[in-house]
């Protein structure tokens, strides 16, 4: 099953925390978001596996971006 994790905000991406192929839990923080001089923590809504990233540190992201997809 695969979950995709998307944007909830315009963002720039702060930092990646996690790589492809990395095992997560649900909760787990995958990447920090700049937002207004705020960090938004995106977390993973599922437990499993990255399988792919698609956001890289300095990226400018729109809401509805897909940040990774999550495979259990």
């Amino acid at each position: 099953m695969k979950t995709e994790i998307s944007a909830e905000v315009s963002a720039n991406v702060w930092k990646v925390l996690v790589k492809t192929g990395q095992d997560v839990s649900e909760g787990d923080t995958l990447v920090i978001l700049e937002c207004m001089k705020m960090e938004v923590p995106v977390e993973a809504s599922a437990a499993g596996k990255i399988a792919s990233l698609s956001v890289a540190e300095g990226d400018a992201i729109e809401e509805g971006s897909l940040i990774a997809v999550i495979e259990s």
